[in-house]
């Protein structure tokens, strides 16, 4: 089969992770399997995505020793959980997340998790960065394995690999799911927007909790919807259909993306979409506005309904870089 250059089907691993990683534990179990499926890009790091399985922890395993505790002094991270269940240890509180939550993590967060069973863990993040020297140390033991455990040579990675900072246990509340603000969940949205047929649309991470860098906005849409962009869109877009059928039309090239599929929509290349079967499409990139172009819209239409012309909505599309030329519903 030809392969898709922006098709990403998450359902076959062995076809679509480009490299992976495990992690091992000291018993040699193996505790979580990472695919890369995109990579990073720009000064944020933006459009990185990964594909991780995260191993059930072992019948009677004490969470409280092996939550692994953490925080990222500048990288933030969003997760979809996309089967099983965990426990989300942070900000004091022990929270259940299961299939269909999504877990929205910030810098300076102390957090850690507990794998009650084996769980699809999809991740973006933004502004992690790699550290140099980590490289250059591991260069070192590599070619004199006697020197391992050299604490002056351990001195100079002692950041480690990434932006990932290791903590004591700490204590924690269980609290409902719905009492935790990093469990997200698209039927407790920050808002929502169901003025266009055939969609209803979530703000889910607004921009605030991700240092103003991007959103996580999700489309409920339904059979017959349809949307059409600008001719060349400046932004590229990360598209995850988390559930349904969608037709894209990108580049020319017409191909179907459904259940737990990421779709890449480089820059400047046109794109279009038919809805075949209901949806629910997340843009992972998160780079338009919408948030706030919604909310001009809606309040725009509810004080001053006379002010919504074509110039209107052009004038908001162009200041919220909002790429949508058109949309329709046949349903």
């Amino acid at each position: 089969m030809e392969k898709n250059e922006f098709l990403y089907d998450l359902k076959t691993p062995e076809t679509t992770w480009n490299g992976s990683a495990k992690t091992i534990a000291p018993d040699g179990t193996v505790r979580s399997e990472a695919g890369r499926i995109t990579n990073a890009e720009g000064p944020h790091g933006l459009y990185w995505c990964l594909d991780t399985v995260m191993y059930k922890n072992p019948e009677g395993t004490d969470f409280t020793k092996t939550l692994m505790p953490h925080y990222h002094l500048h990288g933030y991270e969003t997760f979809f959980v996309d089967s099983g269940k965990l426990w989300l240890y942070i900000n004091g509180q022990r929270a259940l997340a299961q299939k269909g939550d999504i877990v929205q993590l910030q810098a300076g967060q102390n957090h850690g998790m507990g794998w009650i069973e084996e769980v699809k863990w999809r991740g973006t993040y933004h502004d992690f960065f790699t550290y140099p020297e980590f490289g250059d140390v591991a260069r070192v033991k590599a070619a004199m394995p006697e020197l391992a455990d050299d604490p002056e040579l351990n001195a100079f990675a002692t950041r480690g690999f990434m932006d990932h900072i290791n903590t004591e246990p700490f204590l924690t509340e269980e609290v409902p799911t719905e009492q935790c603000q990093a469990i997200k969940n698209i039927e407790r949205p920050h808002a929502r927007y169901d003025f266009f047929p055939g969609l209803s649309f979530r703000v889910i991470v607004e921009r605030w909790e991700n240092g103003g860098v991007k959103e996580l906005d999700c489309a409920m849409m339904e059979p017959g919807f349809t949307a059409k962009w600008v001719k060349y869109p400046p932004l590229r877009e990360l598209f995850y259909v988390r559930s349904g059928k969608v037709k894209f039309t990108i580049g020319g090239k017409e191909f179907i993306a459904d259940d737990e599929c990421v779709v890449n929509a480089p820059r400047f290349l046109p794109r279009s979409i038919q809805v075949l079967e209901k949806t629910e499409m997340y843009d992972l990139g998160g780079q338009p506005y919408w948030s706030l172009f919604l909310q001009n819209y809606a309040s725009i239409k509810h004080y001053d309904p006379d002010r919504l012309t074509p110039e209107t909505v052009g004038g908001l599309k162009k200041k919220f870089k909002i790429q949508i030329e058109s949309i329709g519903y046949t349903g």
